[in-house]
């Protein structure tokens, strides 16, 4: 019994000296770790040493044995370093999409404008806004290498509300601006459309500082009465929505220094009229008040911008 405890007992001191005595055989990079997922975004060979691994974001370098480097991949320091380097990345594509965004933000621009230059080329020449249903496609055509060419979507429809809501408030702010500063004569008359609506027009009449000549511009249409009712039509309805349009453009009435219409009761009657309450509303100022035919039109203009 004795003797066999003995032999065993040989022969683990035998086993144990056998492992020690065996090198530790080192491992080589293998180039199939890179393709894993976990891995393959940080590891390297170490350009210095066969037997070695890299992590290119810590720069360290360890030995070459897949338990080892996976170790190292799950290290606190190690992953700081990983979740640093992806927030940065991050912010590297939030700052090239901004850029893209700005070479959109001025593609827009110039498509904006290309279109209002368009609309405003129909409406100052009097053309049909049918015609920008084929105009575009044309522009396209005949500049397929142009990017704004490209992207331009216009048609009847918009060349109308690009006319109405943003070349002509832009007249108009311009136009007041002009008379806040600027002595100005008042034209109006009234006329009938199609749908027996009564309406008033409004021209002023100015000396222009930036062509150095006289200049008559449209300034406002109102609506003055229609068929459903037609008791509007009276001298002081006339002038005030005649005055309220100046008014709310906060355009001083000192600077109005003429009159002129039709010869109608009234438009110019003497005790009740349009006329007559331009002179109520300028007391002692020299406020010029004429009816109008067209013979004189011109003529009588020119005088009162002159006074």
């Amino acid at each position: 019994m004795n003797q066999n405890n003995k032999r065993k007992g040989d022969d683990l001191d035998e086993i144990l000296r056998v492992r020690q005595s065996r090198k530790h055989r080192s491992q080589k990079f293998r180039i199939e770790w890179c393709k894993d997922k976990e891995l393959g975004e940080w590891l390297i060979q170490d350009k210095e040493d066969e037997y070695k691994a890299k992590c290119k974001y810590c720069n360290v370098s360890m030995v070459s044995e897949l338990s080892n480097i996976k170790v190292h991949g799950k290290g606190v320091k190690h992953k700081q370093i990983v979740s640093s380097l992806s927030t940065k990345s991050t912010n590297q594509q939030s700052m090239t999409a901004y850029v893209k965004k700005d070479i959109c933000n001025v593609l827009k621009t110039n498509i904006q404008r290309a279109e209002i230059k368009i609309a405003a080329f129909v409406a100052e020449h009097n053309l049909s806004f049918v015609t920008t249903d084929h105009m575009t496609d044309m522009i396209k055509e005949c500049f397929h290498d142009s990017e704004i060419a490209k992207n331009m979507a216009m048609k009847r429809t918009k060349t109308t509300a690009i006319v109405k809501n943003v070349i002509a408030k832009a007249h108009k702010e311009d136009l007041a601006n002009t008379l806040r500063t600027t002595k100005f004569s008042i034209l109006t008359d009234e006329s009938t459309d199609i749908g027996t609506m009564k309406s008033s027009c409004i021209v002023v009449r100015f000396f222009d500082d930036t062509s150095c000549q006289i200049e008559s511009k449209f300034w406002d249409l109102h609506e003055v009465y229609d068929s459903i009712s037609p008791g509007l039509a009276t001298a002081e309805n006339l002038f005030t929505n005649l005055m309220n349009s100046f008014n709310k453009h906060n355009i001083p009435k000192s600077n109005i220094i003429g009159f002129g219409s039709d010869g109608c009761n009234v438009m110019m009657g003497h005790k009740n009229s349009v006329a007559s309450r331009f002179r109520l509303e300028c007391p002692g100022k020299n406020i010029l008040i004429v009816q109008l035919n067209f013979i004189s039109i011109i003529y009588i203009y020119i005088y009162i911008i002159h006074l």
